[in-house]
């Protein structure tokens, strides 16, 4: 995706990231900030080539400005997979059935899973493994 990434798919999913790897998530977090930037640059680019078409002082070398946004959607594109490497390095893993995260923290397997840890901390949730 370009502008704008996927949602997640549940709640533990997100924290469950946040869990794993706090810098990939705010990666996430900014790599969503930058994808609307670019969105909204996007129109806004259009919008000034249409007026100055309107206006008559068109030229097909403004057809340029349509660079920003696509560098802004290259940008958030990049940080949103770097991301998820960082999570997948760190053995996250999502079931969308169970609804529970996993990932790896100092060898042992940490799960989280919203329904049963929404209001613990997170050392809580790593003594809570497995069920």
């Amino acid at each position: 995706m370009w502008f704008i990434n996927p949602m997640w798919d549940n709640e533990a999913e997100r924290i469950g990231k946040l869990r794993c790897t706090p810098l990939g998530y705010r990666l996430h977090i900014v790599s969503d900030l930058i994808g609307f930037a670019g969105f909204l640059s996007l129109v806004a680019c259009a919008g000034f080539l249409i007026f100055r078409g309107i206006i008559g002082t068109f030229y097909p070398g403004l057809f340029w400005v349509f660079a920003v946004p696509v560098v802004l959607g290259l940008i958030g594109s990049a940080l949103f997979d770097f991301s998820w490497r960082l999570a997948r390095r760190s053995g996250f893993e999502y079931d969308g059935e169970t609804r529970t995260a996993s990932w790896l923290e100092d060898g042992e397997r940490r799960t989280f899973n919203y329904a049963r840890d929404k209001d613990k901390t997170h050392a809580e949730v790593g003594s809570s493994n497995g069920g």
